[in-house]
């Protein structure tokens, strides 16, 4: 991760955790307890980082479980994508494109 300034592990790891478990969810492979754990990683996130970039990469996650987290279940629950955007189950061959950038 290059943005991050790399003094403090809150930031420097636990934002790469965030966008791991936030691909889980997206890819239809997460549970409850992930989204439990994702909660609980942007609250440490938030309240221990040193920076600006820890302390408020956090908000849009928190910001979209505040006022969407019935699609986040929907994702969880039923491996079902209402926009129509992500690998679970409706494009299967977004799961193929994220594959081939990060390999």
């Amino acid at each position: 991760m290059t943005e991050s300034c790399g003094k403090c592990i809150p930031c420097r790891a636990g934002t790469v955790q965030m966008f791991n478990l936030l691909t889980k969810i997206c890819d239809g492979r997460a549970s409850r307890a992930d989204l439990d754990l994702l909660i609980d990683l942007c609250d440490v996130v938030k309240n221990t980082s040193l920076c600006g970039l820890g302390m408020t990469a956090p908000n849009p996650v928190l910001s979209t479980l505040r006022y969407f987290r019935h699609e986040y279940m929907e994702h969880i629950d039923h491996k079902h994508c209402r926009a129509g955007v992500c690998a679970c189950g409706n494009r299967p061959e977004l799961a193929q494109i994220e594959i081939e950038v990060t390999a």
